[in-house]
């Protein structure tokens, strides 16, 4: 990661604070992430308790109150026989804390197999009794089983976890209150959270590294630009002034801010191509020779070769390559014509033109505003811009550097 390399650029504390500031937020929903961890927790058991509870039931109906023995016991009388079944399923069935046989409650029904009771937070079961076709049944009497929930809760290993009391703080099967523990979560969010916290300031470094290697990229040419331009009189502000008159053509012809600033951008880079060209060249007061204007025209490739090997810089590319590119194809360095030059170069076109024409040279003086936009209307340019370019000509006068307000109307 690039981040790394980025840290001399900032202070320990910034990444202290990014660090903690991350590390809170995770651990903020703590209670929340608990609670909901206990509430599900809570679901989970009392499901798991009231199958516990549902086959017991079935067990004890089908195993002891629907067979004919019972059933005769009971309706004759044989107490005995009776009793020894009741310590039977005691014995067999650790959940089953008493059993008895009494007379029918009014809210115990007949034909059910059997019916569960929450009394003053204990559970009971009431049997109906049964032949074994399930053709007769004991009407006046029926078989309460008292559970033992802390057993069933001991056998399904959830004592550990729940707790019946008549002071519990959650709602349990059937009714019961009971406290629920869940899984803590402490270990697991605080990890979470320093992890959360390290990433965060990973991703942070590796933002600012990604920032700062563009601004490194996109203002440090800018300025090389500017610094090389100002080496001559003649070519000072030259690509700023250039940014300046491009912005406000693309304000005027309604271009989004996203698209200006790009425009703007690409306007100061645009003359890059001409570093290391022969001040001679440059500077030459009277007509260039073939080869001096072969070197010339050879600046929007030698500028697209520069951009290249930037990766963020690699967007402006078309401004570079493609600005001295003309309507009618007699420009460089391909010829285009027409639809072939993307807008945004033929923006850059009318502004470096205009900015040209204007500023000082060491071949002649500055034309007039008024004279230049008349030149360039003779010139295979986009006219829909340079007709924008002549609506905003009275921003011009204050906007450019190096110009004098007064004499931007004069003819020369």
């Amino acid at each position: 990661m690039k981040g790394f390399d980025e840290l001399r650029y900032i202070r320990p504390t910034q990444v202290i604070f990014i660090f903690a500031v991350t590390v809170v937020l995770m651990l903020l929903p703590y209670h929340i992430f608990q609670n909901e961890a206990i509430d599900y927790t809570q679901k989970i058991y009392s499901g798991i308790f009231e199958t516990s509870v549902e086959n017991l039931a079935s067990a004890l109906s089908v195993g002891y109150f629907q067979r004919s023995a019972m059933y005769d016991a009971v309706s004759s009388g044989d107490e005995e026989f009776v009793e020894e079944m009741l310590q039977e399923i005691q014995q067999d069935f650790p959940g089953v804390r008493s059993a008895r046989l009494i007379e029918r409650p009014p809210d115990v029904p007949l034909k059910d197999q059997y019916k569960l009771s929450n009394i003053d937070q204990e559970l009971y079961l009431y049997f109906n009794i049964y032949d074994s076709l399930m053709e007769n049944e004991v009407s006046d009497r029926v078989v309460i089983a008292r559970i033992d929930k802390d057993v069933l809760l001991s056998e399904m290993h959830l004592d550990e976890r729940v707790s019946l009391t008549s002071g519990g703080s959650k709602s349990f099967a059937y009714g019961l209150r009971a406290e629920v523990e869940g899984y803590d979560l402490t270990k697991w969010l605080i990890f979470h959270s320093l992890t959360a916290g390290i990433l965060g300031v990973l991703f942070m470094m590796e933002v600012l590294a990604l920032g700062l290697s563009r601004y490194y990229e996109m203002h440090g040419l800018q300025e090389i630009m500017y610094l090389w331009e100002l080496e001559d009189s003649y070519t000072a502000f030259h690509s700023k002034n250039v940014s300046k008159i491009a912005g406000l053509l693309g304000k005027k012809l309604g271009l989004s801010r996203k698209k200006i600033q790009q425009i703007v951008n690409g306007a100061k880079l645009h003359d890059i191509g001409k570093i290391g060209i022969s001040q001679k060249i440059l500077r030459k007061r009277g007509p260039l020779d073939e080869i001096e204007r072969e070197v010339i025209q050879g600046h929007p490739a030698h500028g697209k070769e520069i951009l290249e090997h930037f990766k963020y810089l690699q967007q402006f590319i078309p401004y570079v390559y493609m600005h001295h590119e003309r309507e009618d194809g007699s420009g460089y360095p391909q010829g285009l014509k027409g639809d072939q030059i993307p807008l945004e170069a033929k923006i850059l076109a009318v502004a470096d033109v205009f900015e040209a024409l204007t500023a000082n040279r060491s071949y002649r003086d500055a034309y007039s505003f008024a004279k230049a936009v008349e030149m360039m209307t003779e010139m295979p340019l986009d006219q829909g811009i340079v007709s924008a370019l002549i609506e905003i000509l009275p921003e011009l006068e204050t906007e450019l550097s190096g110009r004098n307000p007064e004499k931007c109307w004069e003819r020369t």
